[in-house]
This record gives structure tokens, C-alpha cells and sequence, in this order.
């Protein structure tokens, strides 16, 4: 039975509150997941995602980015808040890594078998995760931002990742996509990157409003098609670990 729970902890003095999903019944850790929301923060929305990966066999820290004092009620008071961080990769990366410490605490989570996943915002905030070097087995963006002003260099990626994009997304268009590429093989990361055809941005959230200026639209298949690669993804990293 999954079970989700507040978790606190926190980040350069500000109060964090993640939700913690976990299977009640298994008593052995399992691998973790690191769960960034999108830019309107812990909704219902990722925590559905959470719920599902917990179901599929994963301990799950829907990570607070924002502090626990800030909820947004729009997506404009939400808006102000994530541009705080967009605007600071360097603070991002470390409100990323806090959540990713915290999930490595967790006596439910696997601290051999640690991935990390976000969408959009969220996709963002993994991949800059990524840059730095965090000590992940696999990290996927899904129709995450592409473009930091603090690219890798050689080596500096140690996850394997996984970034998934519509072809129609123009909050991210797919200029963004050929830099990126380069900036990863530069750095020679292991990356593999999948564009969905007919897909804009938010095409795993129901709840995103449909947006033509900017390509913004729910799309069940490939929702349904991202959520298999992600899981796939996952399950093919830990198969390939090296047993001891």
C-alpha cells in the first residue's frame, strides 16, 4: 500500500516540506526517486506522478523547491517565484541537491539507486542537478528547459540522462535542442534524447491549460509514451549495475 508523508528538511535556512511516498508494505529500501514539480510547485499534479512511481516500485521525495512557507494560489504568484530561480542556476543547483540529500537519507530509499526526474521547471532543475556532478545512477527531464548559463564541461556529468521534448513546445522551442546536444556531447555525458512529434509543452499534465502562443497542451498518448521511457529508463539502469 503507498503511503505519502510530509518531509521536512531544509536549505541555506529556509524550511523545506516534501511529501515522502513510500509502499508500507516493503520493508527493504527501494530505489529513490528525486520528484521536481513544475513551476506552480507541489500540486496535484506531480503528486500524482509521485504516486505512480511509488506504485511501480520506487520510494519517492516530491521535492519542495520553494520553501515551505510558499504555496502558490495562480500561476502568476508562481511565475515570480521559479523566475527566483531560473535567474540563479547556482541556487537552483543547491535547492536541487538539498532535496537529493534528503531523499539519500531516507532509510526507505536505496542510497546506491538514486534517480531524479522533473518536468518542465522541475526538468530544469534536474538537468542543472546534472551539470554539477550529483551522485545520481540516472536523472530525465521531461520538456525541461534547455539552455544554463552554467554549462558542463568534460566528465562533469555523472548520471545517465534522459530528455524528453515536444516538437511543438515554443516555451522551450526546439532551437534550444542543438546546443544542448553539443553542450552534452562536450562533455561527453551519456545522454539520449527523444522528440515527441505533435507534442507541445505540458503534455504530461492534465491540468496545464491549452495555450496555442505557446504551445502549451495535454497529450494522454504521449503522456503515456514519456511515462513508459522514463520507467523503462530507470529499470534499465538498474539492471545494468554492477553486481558486487
Amino acid at each position: 500500500m503507498i503511503e505519502s508523508a510530509p518531509l521536512a528538511y531544509e536549505h541555506d535556512e529556509t524550511e523545506l516540506e516534501g511529501i515522502l511516498f513510500t509502499d508500507a508494505d516493503e520493508t527493504a529500501p527501494r530505489p529513490g526517486v528525486l520528484l521536481i514539480h513544475e513551476f506552480t510547485g507541489l500540486d496535484s499534479n506531480i503528486l500524482r506522478h509521485a504516486h505512480e512511481l511509488a506504485e511501480a516500485g520506487f520510494t519517492v521525495l516530491a521535492h519542495d523547491m520553494y520553501g515551505s512557507a510558499i504555496r502558490p494560489e495562480s500561476r502568476e504568484e508562481a511565475s515570480l517565484h521559479a523566475h527566483v530561480y531560473r535567474d540563479d542556476r547556482t541556487l537552483m543547483r543547491e535547492r536541487a541537491a538539498a532535496g537529493l540529500e534528503a531523499l539519500r537519507t531516507c532509510p526507505e530509499a536505496d542510497e546506491t539507486a538514486l534517480f531524479a526526474l522533473g518536468f518542465s521547471f522541475g526538468g530544469c532543475a534536474m538537468l542543472e542537478l546534472a551539470r554539477s556532478g550529483a551522485d545520481l545512477l540516472g536523472a530525465a527531464s521531461v520538456y525541461g528547459y534547455l539552455r544554463t548559463d552554467l554549462p558542463c564541461s568534460r566528465k562533469d556529468v555523472l548520471a545517465s540522462l534522459l530528455v524528453l521534448h515536444g516538437m511543438r513546445d515554443k516555451v522551450v522551442p526546439m532551437c534550444d535542442v542543438p546546443p544542448f546536444l553539443e553542450e552534452m556531447d562536450a562533455a561527453e555525458a551519456d545522454c539520449r534524447m527523444t522528440i515527441y512529434t505533435g507534442a507541445g509543452h505540458g503534455f504530461c499534465n492534465p491540468d496545464v491549460p491549452t495555450d496555442t502562443e505557446f504551445g502549451c497542451a495535454y497529450c494522454p498518448d504521449t503522456h503515456a509514451k514519456a511515462r513508459k521511457a522514463v520507467l523503462d529508463f530507470f529499470r534499465e539502469l538498474l539492471e545494468a549495475r554492477p553486481t558486487i
